[in-house]
């Protein structure tokens, strides 16, 4: 005997019964993660890193971040500044109290050259190291033509009673001379020892050490060469010190 067929559950209200009864059962997570990503496949891009980069995409539009971000190049650009600032501002040291009739002659000796060319032995700044030779005692070879000033001439001259070497160097109205004294100018100063002064429109920087005293004159009719300058090429070219 065949049994009755089985008559499709199509009862609307024993459906909602069971259901309530039952409960809706909740999809594992592995399956939601699997619908997302086919889901992303689709669109061309994950659904779920569109969820997680969109705060970071809404704060970068902010004024907030903006704020933030021209706070940093502000800084950055501060912090440059002041190194260029303080890269190019003289060196300061502890100065030694030279004596005023030293710098009295170099002045006057400097003058004298500024005002005559005669008696120059060296004409060429890579011959300056010979007069090292003359005086048997090192000479400050500065090589100033890399700060734009032009060599003309040099010669062992008297600075007071001594002899030193003089190198003397021009640039538009501005005059240098670089001078190698002797130790002896001023006995008691230490090793290492710095000085800068404005002495008679005369702006001089120098420093005692390496067997001698070495310094820089310089003057312009203009009053556009200042004692820092001085002092500048002196820390630049202070290491230029030839033996003979």
């Amino acid at each position: 005997m065949r049994e009755p067929p089985v008559q499709p559950f199509d009862d609307p209200a024993l459906k909602l019964a069971l259901g309530r009864a039952l409960g809706r059962p909740a999809a594992p997570a592995a399956l939601r993660q699997r619908i997302a990503s086919m889901a992303g496949e689709k669109t061309g891009r994950s659904i779920t890193a569109e969820v997680e980069h969109k705060p970071i995409r809404m704060f970068r539009q902010s004024p907030l971040y903006k704020l933030a971000m021209a706070a940093v190049v502000l800084i950055c650009v501060g912090v440059a500044a002041v190194i260029v600032y303080k890269s190019n501002q003289p060196p300061k040291y502890d100065q030694y109290a030279f004596p005023k009739q030293l710098y009295t002659d170099m002045v006057v000796t400097h003058n004298a050259r500024a005002s005559s060319a005669t008696g120059d032995t060296v004409t060429a700044l890579a011959s300056a190291a010979d007069l090292s030779k003359q005086l048997n005692r090192p000479v400050f070879v500065a090589d100033l033509s890399k700060d734009g000033w032009a060599f003309a001439g040099g010669a062992v001259r008297s600075v007071g009673s001594r002899s030193a070497a003089q190198l003397f160097f021009t640039k538009g109205k501005s005059k240098i001379s670089v001078f190698s004294l002797p130790r002896e100018a001023v006995p008691d100063a230490p090793e290492g020892a710095h000085y800068d002064i404005t002495w008679k429109d005369a702006a001089i920087a120098g420093f005692m050490g390496k067997g001698g005293l070495f310094c820089i004159v310089g003057t312009s009719e203009d009053k556009s060469l200042n004692v820092d300058e001085v002092k500048r090429l002196l820390a630049e070219h202070e290491s230029e010190i030839r033996k003979s």
